[in-house]
């Protein structure tokens, strides 16, 4: 069962860190053009936000792993937060009509990072109970 999770985090990384940065970096017609339609109803400010958001995201769920200082519960309050941010996005893909390839993929990026913020939190909270914090990287 740990490498589903590993395997989830893995992929959810990837995703939110490729879609982060384009939404960062890429010019707003170059994403449109990807078939990132919702970008239509947002004003720049609002999709390079949101791309930072969901980068800095991937930089939480994966930092405390590789910088043992860092407090694990940043690993699922991260996924929890990349979760949330899924919420607003089957929101906008569903009231938008948009293909409901948009609406599948967003829904399991938001079924994923949910599973994460469960499964990791479940470690952090075992890890604290039995005094082995800096062990959850390990036990994982």
């Amino acid at each position: 069962m740990n490498k589903l999770f590993w395997a989830f985090q893995i992929l959810v990384s990837l995703a939110f860190a490729l879609f982060g940065l384009q939404k960062v970096f890429m010019e707003i017609p170059d994403l449109i053009a990807q078939g990132m339609l919702w970008i239509e109803d947002f004003p720049e400010w609002q999709v390079r936000t949101i791309g930072a958001l969901e980068f800095l995201g991937v930089v939480g769920l994966n930092l405390p792993l590789l910088w043992k200082a860092l407090p694990r519960l940043l690993v699922p309050i991260s996924a929890g937060a990349l979760a949330l941010t899924m919420v607003g996005a089957i929101a906008t893909h569903v009231l938008r009509a948009d293909p409901i390839l948009s609406v599948i993929i967003t829904s399991i990026l938001f079924a994923m990072c949910v599973a994460l913020a469960v499964k990791r939190f479940r470690e952090v909270n075992e890890a604290g109970a039995t005094g082995e914090v800096g062990e959850v990287a390990e036990a994982a």
